[in-house]
């Protein structure tokens, strides 16, 4: 949590409390905007919890996703969700290593693994508590 707060965060949620699975704000206040990086929560947890005009943008969407947004479409609700899909593009990239290099941007590395130990870092990676990225080195 001190580290998403470091990155800039208004608030930050602890998943493991009843506060954060329900996604209640420690301070009472609805959001514009939530980045939504997990799995598995459905759209109703956070639209009561948003603005009237809030969004929410999904970095992991689904297929469940994309009904809800065409469910959201529909109702002409003004909160949004937005299913956040990306393909890397040399330019985009180039610009992201620009960001790293000038101290612009700051990747989070969770861990680093040798190419013959790239077993471990799927394992890591299944688990789904990484604090960032987890990497393999040739």
């Amino acid at each position: 949590m001190d580290l998403v707060r470091s990155l800039g965060a208004d608030e930050v949620l602890d998943y493991k409390t009843p506060e954060g699975v329900a996604l209640k704000s420690p301070s009472g206040r609805k959001y514009d905007v939530i980045i939504h990086c997990a799995h598995n929560i459905p759209w109703s947890t956070f639209s009561a919890n948003l603005t009237p005009k809030g969004k929410v943008v999904n970095t992991t969407p689904g297929f469940g996703t994309l009904m809800s947004v065409a469910a959201k479409k529909i109702s002409c609700s003004k909160k949004q969700l937005i299913p956040l899909f990306t393909s890397p593009k040399k330019e985009n990239l180039d610009f992201l290593v620009k960001l790293v290099r000038d101290g612009k941007l700051k990747p989070i590395i969770d861990s680093k693994h040798p190419l013959s130990k790239a077993e471990d870092a799927w394992a890591k990676s299944i688990d789904g508590h990484a604090t960032g990225k987890i990497l393999v080195e040739p």
